[in-house]
């Protein structure tokens, strides 16, 4: 027996679509770099020092000093390129005979070609210079940067004696206001007799300050009289003892007296103080002593009310005096007021004149010292050399490109044309009889199965479909020991029978705990004996929980899990217990895990889908190649629960 088949033909359609493509596709590319025409490029570094300015100075106070201003070397970049400059430029090479035909406009045409640009944190710029002509790049960027030089230098002389001369003429000018002015200020001062500008100074405003200071105290005075009046005729006030002497003897006299007396009525009873004679003497001198102070009291009294009417009256005059004599001075010191601060502004102005003429001294001062550093300085770091090699395109390169652009265009091309065509036709078992021999029959053991030969296509077995990783007990037990409550379960489940969808759908009315059975439910409906440790990871989340409804497995916020939560959790079981390679572990391992123990104790395929639910043709062909070649057990005969979960259960129950 051979086989017929045929690839030569699909692999000629596949070459045929691939050169169709390339061939064209490469020819188009070549030619298009190769016919690009040759561009060179020249490089060259000028460093440039612009010249320093003279700041002015300001309100005459700050004297000028030498800057130098950032965007002053931007501007002489863009000399670099400009018109003026380069029809100089254009000039010299004309003269030199280094000037190809640039066209009707020779400067835009070299404009064109050339960039200038400085380099970051410098003061040196990068001139380049790009285009067909290979020794006028070069040419173009050195004689650039020779008139750049004559440039400068031509424009700092102009620039300096244009200075100069704005200088003085400006001192001149200065100098004939300060004079004016000057002569205005005296003449001003003396019409006016303004001593200085200070108030003291000047008699009329002193006088002025003078007669108001007194004013002021005759009023305080005259205040004071008033309130001493007023006060003695309400009786508020009293008459002091140190200012009238007989009135201070004559309460000495009768204090004396009041002391007696108070010491005979403290050692003596009344009614012996009544009959005892120097006791009613003494009596009649206090009372007698007593009608003299306060007669003397009231005479003092009158006394100090006359002097305060007549120190009332003198206050009064004083103060209306002065009042008068202020009143009279008053429009001669605002006329003086008036001129001494018009005196003031003539003196400020003057002082402004003359602080101008002070920062012109300086500037000048400055520009004649700082002569060197102001100039400019422009140095040719690094002349441009002539280009050797053209600077774009590389042919090479884009030639490379090319080539590989045309190579995926022919792949993609030959893809199109196989996708087309649609998949090629298995091979097609035959028999071939030689014509040397006679034809004898074959025995029976040789003959190809009859199915082989006259099956149509669809009815073949799909190839099979690669097994995923298979767990060791090891590592069985490692992952269900070291996982979480939830991870647990749902690893239990998977080497139980149950696939991820069952177990997220799983709900507590669909386990039995007392009869030990779980219903599941769906297109693969079946019943599952609740084998340990199943049942007691059941039986504990059920009492944890006290629920007999609802979901088995959840969120904290009661929605249900999905199919990637369900992933995660064994992908984290996996990590905690350290297995090789935990990102291989996945529901899939565990549920092929356990359907491969099925296999290798030869339970019948019949019976598989009563187990795990049904298997795709694909996956239950490639789990055909585990089977065991023993005889064919039936389900009863297997057993369930994998060796490293009964290793489990027997561990938790001793």
């Amino acid at each position: 027996m051979v086989w017929l088949n045929r690839p030569a033909r699909s692999s000629r359609r596949r070459a045929v679509a691939f050169l169709a493509a390339f061939l064209p596709a490469a020819t188009a590319s070549l030619i298009w770099v190769y016919s690009q025409p040759p561009e060179y490029r020249a490089v060259a570094r000028l460093q440039i020092s612009p010249a320093a300015g003279v700041a002015q100075a300001t309100e005459g106070k700050d004297a000028p000093a030498v800057v130098t201003d950032a965007k002053s070397f931007l501007t002489e970049v863009q000399v670099l390129t400009s018109r003026p400059l380069l029809q100089d430029v254009i000039d010299r090479l004309k003269a030199s005979g280094d000037l190809p035909d640039l066209g009707p406009d020779p400067v835009a045409a070299a404009q064109a070609m050339l960039h200038a640009g400085p380099v970051a944190g410098t003061q040196v710029v990068e001139l380049l210079a790009t285009g067909p002509h290979q020794r006028l790049v070069s040419r173009l960027v050195n004689t650039i940067a020779e008139a750049y030089q004559q440039h400068v230098a031509d424009a700092y002389k102009g620039a300096a004696t244009s200075n100069y001369g704005e200088i003085a003429d400006e001192l001149k000018a200065l100098e004939a206001k300060i004079e004016a002015k000057r002569d205005a200020v005296n003449a001003y001062r003396t019409q006016y007799d303004i001593v200085s500008m200070e108030h003291k100074e000047n008699d009329v405003l002193a006088d002025i300050e003078g007669l108001s200071q007194s004013y002021t105290l005759a009023n305080e005075r005259l205040e004071k009289a008033k309130g001493r009046l007023d006060a003695l005729k309400t009786g508020k006030a009293v008459v002091r003892a140190k200012d009238d002497p007989t009135l201070a003897d004559l309460q000495q006299r009768v204090s004396m007296l009041r002391e007696q007396w108070h010491e005979m009525q403290r050692r003596f009873t009344p009614a012996y103080l009544a009959l005892d004679a120097d006791a009613q003497g003494l009596q009649a001198r206090l009372a007698n002593l007593e009608e003299q102070l306060q007669a003397q009291i009231a005479a003092s009294q009158r006394t100090a009310a006359a002097e305060a009417q007549e120190e009332l009256a003198s206050a009064q005059a004083a103060a209306e005096r002065l009042r008068q004599d202020v009143a009279a001075n008053q429009k001669q010191a605002q006329e003086f007021a008036t001129h001494l601060n018009d005196y003031k502004a003539m003196r400020e102005d003057l002082d402004h004149l003359e602080g101008m003429h002070r920062a012109a001294l300086d500037q000048l001062a400055k520009l004649q010292a700082s002569e060197a550093e102001r100039a400019p300085r422009v140095q040719l770091v690094e002349a441009a050399a002539e280009s050797q090699q053209p600077w774009r395109p590389e042919y090479r390169l884009e030639a490379a490109l090319g080539l590989a652009g045309a190579v995926a265009l022919g792949l993609f091309a030959a893809w199109v044309v196989e996708f087309i065509a649609g998949p090629a036709a298995p091979p097609v078992p035959a028999f071939v009889q030689y014509t040397w021999a006679p034809a004898l029959p074959e025995p029976e053991s040789r003959l190809p199965p009859p199915s082989l030969v006259t099956a149509p296509d669809h009815a073949r077995l799909p190839p099979p479909e690669p097994l995923p990783r298979e767990l060791t007990d090891t590592e069985i037990g490692a992952l269900v020991t070291s996982a979480t409550e939830d991870a647990r379960l749902i690893a239990v489940a998977l080497l139980s029978g149950l696939t991820v969808e069952e177990i997220i759908a799983l709900r507590w009315e669909d386990v039995e705990v007392t009869a030990g059975a779980i219903r599941v439910g769906g297109a693969d409906a079946r019943t599952l004996p609740l084998d340990e440790p199943m049942h007691a990871l059941l039986t504990a989340r059920q009492q944890g929980q006290a629920k007999t409804a609802g979901r088995i497995l959840e969120k904290p916020a009661g929605d249900g899990l999905a199919d990637a939560d369900v992933a995660r959790l064994v992908l984290f079981a996996a990590y905690d217990a350290k297995l090789d390679r935990p990102q291989e572990v996945t529901t899939s391992v565990l549920r092929h895990t356990f359907i491969s123990y099925l296999l290798r104790q030869g339970i019948r395929a019949a019976d598989i889908d009563r187990i795990v639910g049904r298997l795709p043709d694909t996956e239950l062909f490639a789990y055909m190649q585990l089977a065991s070649p023993a005889a064919r057990r039936p389900i009863e005969d297997i057993e369930r629960v994998l060796p490293a979960l009964r290793e489990i259960t027997a561990a938790g129950t001793g």
